[in-house]
């Protein structure tokens, strides 16, 4: 029986509910909330995919070179350990100390720097320290009301010079039907939220197991 076995889909959903009630409905704290109570099943976690991001992973392979890297919301860690793989100096944080702790359990011998961190209040010393800056998921899942946009704010003031930022998401095409969270993010928002940087991709797209719901993945490079 695989781990996805274990619970039902109902199941899971009960877990979120209850983590999310746990820190009354604060936007963001919640998500430490479930890593605690998944107890270490991943399939609790419904953004864990256990394995880097493929598309992250190719895109970088083939635009960027090699250099500092931060993951912002590393989740379980693995796009963090894709780009340590590839040669990568790597720094990876999430607002959840549950996640952190699940993260150095499972990638003991990891040189990612593994931290608990708030991307609307980063470390005074990531600022213009990263040559590429990896967001997937992250945004959508901050809900209107303007925190969505101060997290949006911080993120190009961590880049190099000429320093590349990639993100992947859920994108408002106009054509889904919407039960947040996730909140699907006008490309229009993103395009608005980062026009201080370069457009070097974006990109919809569907996955074949999710082809109602259309995603994005974008890059950025920050010219001087």
């Amino acid at each position: 029986m695989s781990k996805m076995d274990k619970i039902s889909e109902a199941e899971r959903e009960a877990i979120i509910s209850q983590a999310k009630s746990a820190v009354n409905d604060e936007p963001i704290e919640w998500f430490d909330q479930l890593y605690g109570m998944a107890d270490r099943d991943s399939a609790i976690i419904p953004w864990a995919r256990m394995a880097p991001n493929p598309i992250m992973m190719d895109w970088v392979e083939k635009n960027c070179h090699v250099g500092k890297a931060l993951i912002i919301g590393c989740g379980l860690g693995d796009d963090a350990i894709g780009l340590e793989s590839i040669g990568f100096d790597v720094t990876a944080f999430d607002i959840s100390e549950h996640c952190i702790e699940w993260c150095k359990e499972r990638f003991p011998n990891s040189a990612v720097e593994w931290l608990v961190g708030d991307i609307l209040d980063p470390n005074e010393e990531w600022y213009e320290n990263f040559d590429l800056i990896v967001e997937i998921h992250i945004l959508q899942a901050i809900p209107d009301g303007g925190i969505r946009e101060r997290a949006a704010e911080q993120m190009p003031k961590l880049l190099t010079e000429n320093g590349i930022m990639f993100c992947i998401g859920r994108l408002d095409d106009g054509h889904q039907t919407i039960h947040p969270p996730p909140w699907p993010l006008k490309e229009s928002w993103l395009k608005d939220s980062f026009a201080m940087l370069e457009s070097m991709e974006f990109t919809a797209f569907t996955n074949d197991d999710s082809p109602n719901i259309t995603r994005y993945y974008a890059a950025w490079q920050k010219q001087v």
